[in-house]
């Protein structure tokens, strides 16, 4: 096995960094979700914005890993028509995705880093909150997490050999029942 480029390496120790944080924020979403519960059927109260704290933690569960599910080529894909190119071809049609990914991404992450600065500017505290949670450190993690994506993306681009393989669902489930 060739050992991958700088970038890449550090990309993936960032990756592996960021799912940790995910999966521990996912831990905190659904603790915050049990005690409210038991706080709610047996004390009658409730953890204070329960629901806007889950809200804001899905922002983070969601946005934060993108780099890395991209990194392990685990991005919706429909291959219907694709698995039936040649190799060539394909892999032409993932750099074409790769460059329109890139630029709607990139202009998403422009736009979601405008908004979270007028929140911070406008000290802008989450709808309905009884305990006055603000909502700009939400809101850049989504340009945040857009943006590290939108390198990983250039980092396949520019760097094809970094991509996973395509593999179609045929060749997925033979590869996976013979683990089993």
């Amino acid at each position: 096995m060739s050992r991958m480029p700088w970038p890449v390496r550090v990309m993936d120790r960032v990756d592996q960094v960021l799912v940790w944080l995910s999966q521990a924020l996912l831990a905190a979403m659904v603790g915050i979700t049990f005690v409210s519960v038991v706080g709610r059927s047996f004390f009658r109260s409730p953890v204070p914005d329960d629901l806007l704290l889950s809200e804001m933690l899905m922002v983070a569960i969601v946005f934060v890993p993108l780099s890395y599910v991209q990194s392990i080529r685990a991005h919706i894909e429909v291959t219907v028509l694709t698995d039936h190119l040649p190799r060539w071809l394909q892999e032409t049609l993932v750099s074409i995705g790769l460059i329109i990914g890139i630029v709607m991404f990139a202009w998403m992450a422009w736009l979601s880093a405008g908004k979270a600065w007028e929140s911070y500017e406008w000290g802008e505290i989450a709808y309905a909150s009884t305990l006055g949670l603000p909502e700009w450190p939400v809101r850049a993690l989504i340009p945040l997490g857009l943006t590290w994506w939108c390198v990983r993306m250039l980092i396949q681009l520019l760097m094809p050999w970094t991509r996973e393989p395509p593999e179609s669902e045929v060749e997925r489930t033979l590869r996976e029942s013979g683990d089993a």
